[in-house]
């Protein structure tokens, strides 16, 4: 029998925006994932106790209100913190209100350092085409996390 991979989708708790929600729920079912969708105005809390709940193969933040550069250092560190996940955690969207070059890279370093593995800022051309880049596994690297998750998926 074949399982889908699962992912997470999720945004930060000030963005209200639901279009970019299910646009990239069809990006992911696309590429094979099973979406659990939260919605808008996702609570830190609730993504947490998803990931201690249950087991995902990718976390995906998707924000287009511009603070996410704020909120989602914030969820990243919960979700280190207080979850047993171990597998990708992609940030994506509109990550600030600014548009220049050097302030998205600072802005993405610092997501970064705080817990994501990737963060693709709409502002930044081609940055849709790495997302998608990255959901092909090659890009994704099955040979680590992914697998981490699958072994504590039959475990539970």
């Amino acid at each position: 029998m074949f399982l889908k991979k699962k992912a997470l989708l999720a945004t930060i708790p000030s963005d209200s925006h639901s279009w970019n929600m299910v646009f990239m729920e069809f990006v992911l079912e696309e590429n094979g994932y099973c979406v659990r969708n939260l919605g808008p105005n996702t609570p830190i809390k609730e993504a947490e106790e998803i990931l201690h709940a249950e087991c995902f193969d990718l976390v995906v933040i998707s924000s287009v209100n511009g603070h996410a550069y704020i909120e989602g250092q914030a969820l990243a560190k919960r979700i280190a913190a207080n979850s047993d996940y171990q597998g990708p955690l992609l940030l994506g969207g509109k990550i600030c209100t600014q548009t220049d070059p050097e302030t998205i890279l600072r802005h993405s370093a610092a997501l970064k350092k705080s817990g994501f593995d990737a963060v693709f800022d709409d502002s930044i051309k081609n940055s849709f085409d790495s997302f998608q880049a990255f959901l092909t596994p090659q890009a994704f690297n099955l040979a680590e996390k992914p697998q981490q998750n699958q072994v504590a998926r039959a475990e539970a």
